[in-house]
């Protein structure tokens, strides 16, 4: 459709107030989830995981998040002040029950009609702010590119198809900056590209009245199609802690993931063939570790001076021990 037919059809659409929710306690209706997604684009899905597992991930994320990785001590990264962060699968143990669950990946293998891949997650803490620095978007759009190495790009048929499919996995009860999707965005495939300033004010009003905002429960997935906009509902009053999950079509993008992904050798041995897969084993990466965003920190003008702290840690043993080894010999 042209891109004006489209936002037509779009203003047409019934008021959407809330999401579609899928108790997952009894099981999972795979095809009632799917209609969902390819209908209004995203859905929520509760009760996936026990309450016991939830708080087993709860606990791992409160001892990595007390602290920052400074010198192979275990921690959280900063990369700018509103949040912290650290790839979800160093959590280790049953964080992979979230990230590779075998129903979500049956749900969007089946909506992509092809294989997928786990291509990017986070454990991210946000911290309460003022303004929005995290603000709507679409994760694709046609020219799409993770980094300027990949040398295809996403074509205008290319999405037509669920490239990817987002999560974001509640640690908390969240009402405050909530997880937010933009009700049926995803069928207008970014006709303007990822970013709402790119879009006339008019057309940004239409997407931005189908904003529905995903108020969760503790132990919540959202599901959603990386081409609709989406984001969460900032600025927020309250901090926010959840888990991100992005998968990607293996058979448009291929067997990529955006940057390797650190998975503990003591929880391989746990999963499935099909676990093994999605994790991206044997896969390759866009982005190599040291140049992905999350190691930006190295260009803060405190990383120098915290380098040198850590360089001189242990010079003053250094010396005593030179000292020591002198009057022995003398």
């Amino acid at each position: 459709m042209s891109t004006e037919a489209g936002f037509d059809w779009l203003r047409a659409l019934p008021e959407s107030p809330s999401p579609s929710v899928f108790d997952a306690e009894h099981g999972l209706e795979h095809d009632a989830v799917r209609t969902a997604l390819k209908e209004r684009g995203f859905c929520v899905l509760r009760n996936l995981l026990s309450n016991e597992t939830v708080d087993a991930v709860s606990k791992l994320a409160d001892h990595y998040l007390a602290q920052p990785a400074i010198a192979g001590g275990l921690g959280y990264w900063k990369v700018d002040h509103p949040k912290v962060v650290l790839n979800a699968f160093m959590l280790g143990g049953p964080t992979l029950q979230i990230l590779l669950h075998p129903d979500v990946i049956a749900i969007i293998e089946g909506l992509m009609q092809s294989e997928c891949i786990l291509a990017d997650t986070m454990l991210k803490h946000d911290f309460s702010t003022r303004y929005d620095y995290f603000p709507i978007h679409s994760d694709f759009a046609e020219g799409w590119a993770k980094a300027p190495n990949v040398k295809r790009k996403l074509t205008a048929e290319d999405m037509r198809e669920v490239v990817g499919v987002g999560g974001a996995f509640y640690l908390h009860d969240t009402d405050a900056g909530a997880f937010s999707y933009c009700d049926a965005t995803h069928l207008l495939m970014s006709p303007k590209g990822q970013n709402l300033s790119g879009y006339s004010s008019q057309e940004r009003a239409a997407i931005l009245e189908r904003k529905v905002r995903c108020v969760g429960q503790r132990g919540d997935l959202v599901l959603f199609d990386d081409r609709g906009f989406h984001g969460p509902d900032f600025p927020s009053s309250a901090e926010r802690r959840v888990i991100l999950m992005d998968y990607f079509r293996v058979d448009t993008i291929g067997r990529l993931q955006v940057t390797p992904m650190p998975i503990w050798s003591t929880d391989i041995a746990a999963l499935s063939p099909t676990q093994l897969r999605v994790a991206g084993a044997g896969a390759d990466y866009m982005v190599p570790p040291m140049e992905h965003s999350r190691t930006r920190f190295r260009k803060s003008k405190l990383y120098p001076v915290l380098a040198w702290l850590v360089k001189n840690a242990y010079v003053k043993d250094h010396i005593k021990n030179n000292i020591r080894s002198l009057l022995k010999r003398g």
